[in-house]
């Protein structure tokens, strides 16, 4: 052999091994690591215990709380400490302290806007190797049955080809609540377009002297994101950058103001019986004829005649769009995140337990009896589930046809751009659609001014 021939084949078992040794040991060691916590856990069945945090309402705790004992039951030698810790932001806010003094739950649910900075930090650990994982992960098949915007949601979080999170089963997304009695007697459908909207309530104004349309506050952002993005704004884009001060968002913030001052829409605060950010109060004493606001939120929008209330038939359809060949709709909810404060075997009784909660026939008593949405086909398609889904009667109907209407939109869903000040963002967007709507602030000035919070 030659001595170029030699020098070339020196440098090529060079190339190859710098190839294979230039992976950090780290992430060598990491998948080694698993594969024997597996074998432990899985198989051996050792015993491990770990802690899993959540923020869930008292109405539906005892249903996540009876998911978590069928998991210890069905996994016995995992004990799993369970503990509620009040609402989102009292949860996230107990997770960030506790970062510090690395005393973390294994595993919690979190928001998005949270994501970047504890990814950031190394809060969080990339759960790739345990979804690619052959013994405890999912194939190819079982990836393709979950909704794709859950998942391409989770994916967005870190770096490409890394998946910080999993999507929970508490999911919503907003809805069209209308009075349906009211809509019957006049022949009407659920309006699927913002001029339909406009269309029906000029005919509710001029019949009952009321405003006819509200939009929910309860998620700050929810009604100038949702429009805005409909009528062609960015709001956020792929990499973070804030884009609000624009035509389309002008466009949003005149049309909901102009048809205020007609006396066509109104917002929660303005009505009598509900104040606040919750359109539903009003809606009930029929202070206004319909509204957009969450799906999960269903049982607050019947009436009670025994508190006073109206008596009629209510009914949900997806959110009017501006333009049905484009249309837009938001998801919301948390999504899973397990703690870098944890051992290998730990975060593999972890995901053990995220995947037990991603089961379609384990969450069926959770979806039916809190009204959250499925994250799965095979979540809706189960036996139980669609025997819920074609009731008619009771609570139970219209969480179902909640859910239905909901479902109607997932193919067009979008999720939030996660970025270091996104809860910031929603804030002050919030504080923007109030000042402008209610306060009469100028919506070209105001647009400027919370733009440049966020350059």
């Amino acid at each position: 052999m030659s001595f170029t021939k030699k020098t070339i084949c020196v440098v090529m078992m060079v190339c190859v091994c710098a190839l294979v040794f230039s992976q950090p040991a780290s992430e060598q060691k990491s998948s080694s690591e698993i594969e024997a916590a597996v074998q432990q856990v899985l198989v051996d069945k050792e015993s491990v215990e770990i802690s899993f945090w959540t923020g869930t309402g008292a109405a539906n705790l005892p249903y996540l709380k009876a998911m978590v004992d069928a998991f210890m039951v069905e996994y016995p030698n995992i004990k799993v400490d369970f503990s509620n810790q009040g609402a989102i932001n009292d949860l996230t806010a107990k997770l960030t302290q506790n970062i510090v003094s690395k005393t973390t739950p294994t595993l919690s649910n979190i928001n998005s806007p949270t994501f970047p900075e504890y990814i950031a930090s190394e809060a969080i650990v990339d759960l790739t190797p345990y979804y690619k994982d052959a013994r405890i992960g999912y194939s190819d098949a079982e990836m393709e049955d979950f909704f794709q915007n859950y998942i391409d949601e989770v994916k967005s979080f870190g770096a490409e080809e890394t998946m910080y999170a999993w999507p929970t089963n508490k999911k919503t997304t907003d809805i069209l609540v209308y009075n349906k009695t009211f809509f019957d007697a006049h022949g009407w459908i659920a309006p699927k377009t913002w001029n339909e909207v406009v269309a029906y309530s000029e005919v509710i104004k001029r019949e009952t002297g009321k405003p006819a349309f509200s939009f929910d506050t309860s998620y700050g952002e929810a009604a100038f994101k949702t429009m805005s993005s409909q009528w062609g704004s960015a709001y956020v884009k792929a990499d973070g950058t804030v884009d609000i001060d624009n035509a389309a968002s002008l466009a949003v913030l005149k049309f909901y103001k102009e048809n205020m001052d007609k006396g066509l829409f109104t917002l929660p605060a303005l009505m009598p019986s509900a104040g606040g950010n919750y359109s539903n109060s009003g809606f009930v004493m029929e202070e206004c004829y319909m509204f957009v606001g969450p799906a999960a939120g269903i049982q607050y929008d019947i009436p009670n005649t025994a508190k006073g209330q109206k008596n009629f038939e209510v009914g949900v359809a997806a959110v009017p769009q501006k333009d049905l060949s484009n249309p837009v709709a938001f998801s919301k909810g948390e999504n899973y995140a397990i703690f870098s404060n944890s051992t290998t075997k730990q975060r593999v009784a972890a995901w053990l337990l995220v995947k037990f909660l991603s089961n379609a026939e384990n969450n069926v008593e959770w979806l039916v009896n809190t009204g959250n949405l499925p994250i799965s086909n095979s979540q809706v398609n189960t036996g139980a589930y669609q025997k819920f889904l074609a009731g008619k009667e009771g609570k139970s109907y219209y969480y179902a046809i909640a859910v239905k209407a909901a479902l109607d939109m997932k193919n067009f869903m979008k999720y939030d751009i996660a970025f270091d000040q996104a809860s910031q963002l929603a804030a002050q967007v919030g504080t923007m659609w109030k000042s402008v709507l209610i306060g009469g602030a100028d919506p070209v000035a105001s647009l400027a001014e919370t733009q440049a919070k966020f350059k």
